[in-house]
């Protein structure tokens, strides 16, 4: 796959099933459980795709696309942001695509579906 994947989550056994999946894809993973230090990262690691949660402890995840979002192009504005959440109800596809994500999975996730999306969404 070659991709660069930031993945943000506040649960621990969250962060590591999606890093083994996108590992297991061929994808370079970098972890983070909150969305201040993901910002930090993205600049960093500059990621051809970000996965985060959306219920956070502190800044959520609308909070993160939305300062990914604000940040020049050339360091990480442009990259795409993948939303996943076990709350489907509370976050319809509908509402997260129009904060600035750029797809939506609901959780549980299916591995081999996470590597799809993720390799779309970068045009990989």
């Amino acid at each position: 796959m070659g991709l660069r994947v930031l993945v943000v989550d506040d649960d621990a056994d969250v962060l590591e099933l999606f890093a083994v999946a996108l590992t297991a894809c061929g994808a370079e993973v970098t972890t983070t459980d909150n969305a201040r230090d993901a910002i930090a990262l993205a600049t960093r690691t500059r990621p051809h795709a970000i996965v985060s949660d959306i219920a956070m402890a502190g800044e959520d995840g609308y909070w993160l696309v939305r300062e990914i979002k604000r940040l020049p192009a050339e360091i990480v504005g442009d990259v795409p942001v993948i939303a996943a959440t076990a709350y489907g109800r509370e976050h319809p596809r509908a509402r997260v695509l129009a904060a600035g994500f750029a797809e939506h999975l609901q959780k549980p996730i299916d591995p081999e579906q996470l590597c799809r999306l993720v390799a779309s969404v970068s045009g990989r």
